[in-house]
């Protein structure tokens, strides 16, 4: 396989059973009416960047948007193509720091903290450039980053496990607080058919990166802050909040009107 994600792929989905994928499309689309009122939703061309199964990208794509999930592991595009049902989506295999596209999207999306699993600021903001490359005037780009309670406190440095009738997943988890580095070791079991369980050991990392960075390199790419969020909110984060929205536009002219 190519990574540990095509390990997981299968399961994935069951793993992420806690996430309310329909309240998560509905939040990010109103987002999208929020900050791009000039543009109604079926009209839009939107980019899912880490898309995973694509159960979001389908829920957006079910209300009418033209939507692309993009992905590096080719066993998560395989599920998510797997089950088309919901709206038709595109589904494109790239590394989402450096994708090339045949033309520009109105939004951008990227979920569930994948650009926190990008160690190398360099490279976090070459994706940043491309995604201002490729935004329509006037689109947005909207993801979501983990906070530095959620893993210090959280996490922290705790084991984890997960079973299930048809796999086990183990979780050593460690912060280091001095990098900013969250290193999870995985370990899955998964049922043969035989009856016996076959190992797939991974480690997967994140890194805390703080929100006037990530406002910093938007910036240097040329997008506007338009708005940062408590997870699933409206509101701006509370100081225990464990997920953090944040909303950047490409301006349509160079006032910023």
């Amino acid at each position: 396989m190519e990574s540990f994600y095509d390990a997981l792929a299968y399961y994935y989905d069951q793993m992420q059973s806690d996430m309310d994928c329909n309240e998560v499309a509905s939040y990010v689309i109103s987002l999208i009416e929020k900050h791009y009122p000039q543009r109604s939703l079926p009209r839009l061309s939107i980019l899912d960047l880490g898309c995973g199964t694509g159960q979001v990208a389908k829920l957006i794509a079910a209300k009418g948007a033209l939507v692309t999930g993009m992905d590096n592991s080719p066993e998560m595009l395989t599920a998510a193509s797997g089950n088309e049902d919901g709206g038709k989506v595109i589904w494109v295999l790239q590394d989402i720091t450096e994708f090339e596209l045949p033309q520009k999207q109105d939004v951008f999306l990227s979920l569930t903290d994948t650009l926190d699993h990008i160690m190398d600021e360099d490279v976090l903001r070459r994706l940043f450039r491309n995604v201002k490359d490729y935004l329509n005037p006037g689109g947005l780009f909207i993801f979501d980053v983990i906070t530095e309670h959620h893993l210090k406190d959280v996490l922290a440095d705790n084991v984890f496990y997960e079973d299930y009738d048809d796999f086990t997943l183990l979780w050593v988890n460690s912060y280091d607080e001095k990098t900013k580095v969250n290193t999870a070791d995985l370990t899955l079991f998964e049922l043969a058919d035989d009856g016996r369980y076959e190992r797939y050991d991974g480690v997967l990392e994140e890194k805390y990166y703080p929100m006037d960075l990530f406002k910093a390199i938007a910036e240097d790419a040329g997008l506007t802050f338009k708005g940062m969020y408590g997870n699933l909110s409206q509101e701006a984060p509370k100081p225990d909040e464990e997920r953090i929205f944040m909303v950047f536009k490409s301006e349509e002219n160079e006032d910023g009107n």
